[in-house]
């Protein structure tokens, strides 16, 4: 039986012998696993549950009844006015350590402490689970830093390492995700990610090395999908093509370019076409070379003269589709291609104009 298994067997276990629903919560406050709730829930365990995470407020009220400090459970008070019902807080230790939170609601205050003492066994085995995770998490963030780094010493480094341990497959995909509107990313739920995925930090960006024998694609739209209830504009993400361990870096820039040649949504390096430019040059340099001043005349104007340039253009020219895409009509299209050419100076039947203000639009 696989941890994640596990540790869900222990969850309901517990809830099975307190009578209370439960969840399970890592150091980070990243959902680990929930019992079933049936009709006992309120709206803190609802968004918790949904979101797989605790909710930042949530995070800093509970912080103030102690939890981070305590070393045995807490009973925490309800508050009808905002929904929330009484629960128990049992921080999950080992050695010493706290590595995660134990949460039984408890709405009729029936839980008491000696019904917690009668899981101890069950806690404990959490406790472990727990600890071999995040020390695991702990050897390998910094060695996953390390083998997407510019410094091919500290690469060859990490890689040496990573597949000592048996972390690092032959052939890997390499992922990057950043908040679409900017900021910091925030951390990844990888509970909810396959176990021989590496996640770590890169600068402002969350990294994922992917074995090659996962859905790449697929293991980015998970993490996106769990990071996007902390980013309501989006989370951007880009996905590499297969590489070897040892060019992990090269996926990396491959992952940051596709990253960067769109806003929220998943995209993917094999499909990039001319957008790969993003990978040989940082924004504002590419930015500055596709650039020229007929295009700042362009971006100078009205937006609906871009949005309808760079629409006719990544519909190969077609005005049918164009129009249909942009919800006007065709003789209004002609009118805006026309504007288009007098403030820019572009000719749109020039296939090298063409392309320089494709460029420009999708690279400036």
């Amino acid at each position: 039986m696989n941890p994640a298994d596990q540790l869900q067997d222990l969850v309901d276990s517990v809830a099975e012998q307190t009578g209370a629903p439960v969840t399970l919560e890592d150091r980070d406050l990243l959902l680990v696993a929930s019992s079933g709730h049936d009709e006992v829930i309120d709206d803190v365990r609802r968004s918790s549950i949904l979101r797989r995470r605790s909710d930042p407020v949530v995070q800093q009220l509970f912080a103030g009844f102690g939890i981070a400090r305590a070393t045995g459970p807490l009973r925490i008070p309800g508050d009808p006015g905002a929904g929330r019902l009484p629960r128990w807080c049992v921080p999950v230790r080992w050695r010493g350590v706290t590595y995660g939170y134990l949460w039984l609601l408890d709405p009729h205050e029936r839980v008491q402490a000696t019904h917690l003492d009668r899981v101890r066994d069950a806690l404990d085995l959490v406790a472990a689970h727990l600890a071999t995770r995040a020390r695991a998490a702990d050897r390998t963030t910094w060695a996953v830093g390390e083998l997407l780094s510019s410094d091919a010493g500290s690469r060859a480094q990490a890689v040496e390492e990573l597949q000592r341990d048996g972390l690092l497959p032959p052939v890997v995909t390499v992922v990057a995700l950043a908040p679409a509107d900017g900021g910091p990313t925030g951390t990844v739920n990888g509970w909810l990610l396959p176990r021989s995925v590496l996640v770590s930090a890169v600068g402002h960006r969350a990294a994922l090395v992917v074995p090659g024998s996962l859905d790449g694609a697929g293991i980015a739209a998970r993490a996106a999908a769990a990071l996007s209830s902390q980013h309501p504009a989006g989370v951007a993400v880009g996905v590499s093509g297969t590489v070897n361990a040892t060019q992990a870096h090269t996926g990396w820039q491959q992952a940051d370019a596709a990253l960067r040649s769109g806003g929220a949504g998943v995209r993917e390096w094999e499909r990039l076409g001319a957008l790969r430019l993003h990978a040989l040059a940082n924004p504002v340099a590419l930015s500055t070379v596709v650039r020229d001043e007929r295009a700042g005349r362009l971006f100078a104007t009205e937006p609906e003269l871009v949005e309808t340039a760079r629409t006719y253009l990544d519909l190969a020219g077609s005005a049918q589709r164009t129009a249909a895409a942009l919800s006007i009509h065709r003789q209004t299209l002609y009118h805006r291609l026309r504007r288009i050419t007098a403030v820019s100076g572009y000719d749109l039947d020039d296939g090298r104009d063409r392309l320089a203000l494709h460029l420009a639009l999708v690279l400036g």
